[in-house]
């Protein structure tokens, strides 16, 4: 029968302490480490807007209110799938989809990868590739592709023959994914897309990729019409388009143009100063005059340094009126050459209303003569002002109305077309969103101050977090 000494019922109760004390610091530490656990479960389960932050300056990676606006709006059934490897995905497209999701139901996302889900890769998705983004519902589908959210300022097409000669793909300089998306969504959830007819057949000039991209970006479509084919203008035209053409019209096409205008039509005209576009087109002038409108003869120099380029006085700085075309213009530089002065006629018809949306200052001159060796003015020369962009309605006795956009330069901001045929379309809710950048802005010191963040950094806080540290632990030894 052991007896238990004095010296060991002590140490009994003082291990018996230890265990009391160790117990609860295991208990305390499988709550906090369970705390934990819920926490994350309960922040993976947030909507991404709460639980990633945007600290960049230009707010790159946040919707802007339009995007939240249109994305509320939606009622059908979006599905997108976004291409890319599982454990590859790009942080900040993954992260903005996330963000489109949460804002409606109605959305739905599915990161659909290119080595397992192959069978999604037929028709117009057969060249997709990684980082591309596909928004679909029951109406039609859009393909975004990688390098129209990180856009380098090279269309895509040229791609391949830049890498051939610089051995690389260009760095990105916009992240263009909210811009895409919004439009993209849009698209897919307009009832119907309006359809403007690019006229063909007399040399037009080809339109730039950037007023293609511009126009199909707010979900109106464009087709080609060859007036010399048809017997009128198809029903399903909302607008037609005319860009500066070589060569005249046909008496025939334009008298189907002249029908389709008096019915109701929609035209944009855009024409320039200098070659091709000075050849005599009395069948197209026609339709113009019938609206009111010619063109004043010669170019047009600004006298007016202020509404001209640096020492150029034939690249305009026009000034634009409170047209719903034009207004967002207000106040900005917009560099025009080629400029043509529209003439208004005086004995306008009364259900014809001629708006000036770009015009020149009153020191402005139309030069007459083309090959004459100096701007300057001279004798023959028209005096200004002149209007280089109008815009025409008429509305008619069955309630039609007629609408004519003509822009007489070369320069025409992307903004001026689309609000062009948005006005005579009836389209509201542009998407204005812009394409982002990062612009990381640098500190800049002198060295005087470089020498002291030096000292404080590299010495001092060193110094005192040591010093205080040996204090601390010479107070403690000394108890």
């Amino acid at each position: 029968m052991g007896v238990f000494s004095m010296s060991n019922i002590k140490s009994l109760k003082l291990n018996t302490k230890y265990l009391k004390t160790g117990g609860y610091s295991v208990i305390i530490s499988v709550v906090a480490i369970a705390i934990v656990i819920i926490i994350n479960l309960v922040v993976n389960r947030l909507p991404v807007s709460y639980t990633r932050f945007d600290t960049t300056s230009t707010d790159m990676y946040s919707l802007t209110d339009e995007t939240k606006n249109v994305v509320k709006r939606v009622k059908d059934d979006i599905k997108i799938y976004y291409v890319a490897e599982h454990g590859k995905e790009d942080a900040n497209i993954d992260n903005i989809l996330n963000k489109y999701k949460d804002l409606n139901k109605k959305i739905t996302l599915q990161q659909i990868d290119p080595a397992v889900n192959i069978a999604f890769f037929t028709g117009d998705r057969a060249e997709l590739s990684v980082g591309s983004i596909v928004v679909e519902s029951a109406k039609r589908s859009k393909n975004i592709t990688y390098n129209d959210i990180y856009y380098n300022g090279i269309p895509e097409e040229d791609l391949i023959n830049y890498q051939y000669y610089y051995g690389q793909y260009p760095e990105s300089t916009t992240f263009s994914a909210e811009k895409c998306l919004t439009s993209a969504i849009k698209y897919v959830t307009t009832d119907v897309l309006p359809i403007i007819y690019t006229l063909k057949g007399h040399g037009e000039m080809t339109l730039d990729t950037v007023y293609i991209e511009a126009i199909k970006s707010e979900s109106m479509q464009m087709k080609e019409l060859n007036l010399s084919t048809v017997e009128a203008v198809p029903e399903d035209c909302d607008s037609i388009f005319i860009c500066s053409p070589s060569s005249d019209l046909t008496k025939e096409e334009s008298d189907r143009l002249l029908n389709y205008l008096k019915s109701g039509g929609k035209l944009m005209y855009v024409s320039y100063y200098g070659g091709n576009a000075k050849t005599d087109k009395p069948n197209l002038d026609s339709v113009l005059s019938y609206y009111g409108l010619s063109s004043v003869k010669g170019y047009i120099v600004e006298g007016d340094s202020n509404y001209a380029y640096p020492n150029n006085p034939t690249y305009l700085l026009p000034a634009f009126s409170n047209h719903t075309i034009t207004k967002k213009l207000i106040g900005t530089n917009m560099v025009m050459t080629g400029c043509q002065g529209i003439g208004i006629a005086d004995d306008l018809r009364d259900t014809l209303k001629v708006t000036s949306l770009i015009s020149t200052s009153n020191k402005a001159y139309s030069k007459v003569n083309e090959n004459a060796t100096t701007v300057s003015k001279e004798d023959g020369d028209i005096d200004g002002p002149f209007n280089i962009g109008v815009a025409v309605s008429e509305v008619l006795d069955d309630g039609n109305e007629t609408q004519l956009v003509w822009i007489n330069a070369i320069g025409m901001e992307p903004s001026v077309f689309v609000n062009s045929f948005a006005w005579m379309c009836n389209i509201e809710d542009l998407i204005t969103i812009p394409s982002k950048t990062d612009d990381i802005s640098t500190l800049e010191i002198n060295e005087a101050q470089s020498t002291l963040l030096t000292w404080v950094f590299a010495v001092i806080i060193p110094v005192a977090t040591v010093g205080t540290g040996f204090v601390v632990w010479y107070r403690r030894r000394s108890k």
